[in-house]
């Protein structure tokens, strides 16, 4: 079958993001007996007349639409992508009759709200490579796909029945197919490629969606195949990768190993990743600055015990403060992310996280406020409605979870704090960041995350 796969996401902040999610499926669909194109819309100038010509030249049969996220998650400052979506299938139901097919990780979390909302034809919850394949078989052999794990259709998408996607063995997940993109455009806007070394989350962070996404088993890449990906990427002038792992060292002896390859492979690549606190060592660290790692995020999310507990996190105070000296040491640029408006927040817990940012100096701080609430997380199942600052019970528009305990002043008081700490970053509020900056950082060829770069937005 002929099968159009559109990446709809237009997000530019605080970088266009490459939809790594539709190069694993393109490199799915390549090694099937279907034929496949892509449109990327995300720098594309007119939306409609882009569908139009690729519509009008690929005459696809089945239409995929990879849906990344659901909204930028950033409070006060929401914005759902939803209206622009609806935007793009109902423009797709102009050109043809072709089937609509929704999947993604943004899709995965809410797949009936999101069905119904758009009105597509079918959805595929969760992982799609191996998924979407066996619906696309079905389909052309005009045999029903309502057994298929993970499918929905808007005529079956009732509520009440449990969606169970199927994981696979990441052994049977294909490389990811970067070609059909315009990988330079990335680079060159935002500023890095990405790459995956395992799937799958264990942690228990009560707000969390890897696990609704990916399934709480860990699945490991081997080190060899990453390096293979890391090896095209640098063939085709990416040199800045992010990996993208929900936690890069967890477990460690899989980061030392990921990071042994490029460096047994001479890789001229710099690379950044998010680390967790407890699984942070010295010799770790070496060995990641030693083969090209230029920066380290932390899921931090507070710097008291006890917020820390209540969102639960699986590390402490001590250790937050110990992985920070430890990047000190060995002079790895690190940042660390924090939520404000968790459950157990008080004025005297917000105070104690300024303290601790401040003692630990971090190269950048990103601070949010508040916590997206989604179907399925614990904090979701558990919020009481004074904390809860919603206008949908579905979820399905921007919803968001802050303690009453704080809400009055919260924001003014990061405000000052951020006015007085210029490595401070608040995308909910724009604060030393928008789509300006963004713009003139990336002009002048700096690549990674933009905090890397907070001594050259302070300049």
């Amino acid at each position: 079958m002929r099968v159009l796969l559109i990446s709809p996401n237009t997000e530019m902040l605080p970088d266009p993001v490459f939809p790594l999610g539709l190069a694993f499926l393109s490199g799915a669909l390549e090694q099937s007996s279907h034929e496949h194109e892509i449109l990327d819309l995300c720098f594309v100038d007119d939306f409609g007349k882009a569908l139009e010509r690729a519509v009008t030249d690929f005459n696809p049969e089945v239409i995929g639409l990879s849906l990344r996220n659901v909204d930028n998650v950033a409070y006060p400052n929401t914005h759902s992508y939803l209206p622009f979506y609806r935007k793009v299938v109902s423009h797709l139901r102009k050109l043809g009759s072709a089937p609509i097919v929704l999947g993604g990780s943004g899709f995965s979390l809410m797949p009936r709200q999101i069905l119904n909302d758009l009105e597509a034809d079918y959805g595929i919850v969760g992982e799609g490579e191996i998924s979407f394949v066996r619906f696309l078989d079905q389909l052309e052999c005009g045999q029903s796909t309502d057994q298929l794990p993970g499918i929905i259709t808007l005529q079956r998408s009732e509520f009440s029945k449990k969606i169970t996607p199927e994981r696979f063995s990441i052994q049977e997940i294909t490389m990811p197919l970067r070609e059909k993109l315009d990988n330079e455009a990335y680079l060159r806007f935002g500023g890095m490629g990405n790459v995956q070394t395992k799937r799958g989350c264990g942690f228990s962070c009560v707000y969390c969606t890897y696990p609704l996404i990916e399934g709480s088993e860990i699945r490991l890449r081997s080190p060899k195949q990453v390096g293979d990906e890391i090896q095209q990427l640098c063939d085709q002038g990416v040199d800045t990768v992010f990996m993208v792992d929900n936690v890069f060292n967890f477990p460690p002896h899989h980061a030392q190993s990921v990071c042994k390859e490029i460096l047994q492979r001479k890789l001229q690549v710099k690379w950044s990743c998010y680390l967790h606190p407890h699984f942070v060592t010295e010799s770790l660290l070496l060995v990641m600055k030693e083969s090209g790692c230029t920066g380290a995020e932390f899921g931090t999310d507070a710097g008291s015990d006890l917020v820390l507990r209540k969102l639960g996190k699986s590390f402490t105070k001590e250790e937050i403060r110990r992985g920070s000296e430890l990047c000190h040491k060995v002079g790895l640029p690190f940042c660390h992310s924090l939520v404000f408006g968790g459950p157990g927040e008080s004025k005297e817990t917000l105070l104690e996280t300024l303290a601790l940012m401040n003692e630990v100096s971090p190269t950048a701080v990103i601070a949010m406020v508040g916590i997206r609430l989604f179907p399925g997380t614990k904090l979701a199942d558990f919020a009481s409605p004074g904390d809860v600052i919603t206008e949908d019970d579905s979820m399905l528009k921007p919803t968001f979870y802050l303690a009453e305990t704080v809400r009055p002043f919260v924001l003014d008081m990061l405000y000052e704090h951020a006015a007085a700490n210029k490595n401070w970053i608040l995308p909910g509020s724009n604060v030393n960041i928008d789509r300006k900056l963004q713009e003139k950082l990336r002009h002048f060829g700096l690549k990674g995350p933009l905090w890397e770069h907070m001594q050259v937005r302070r300049k």
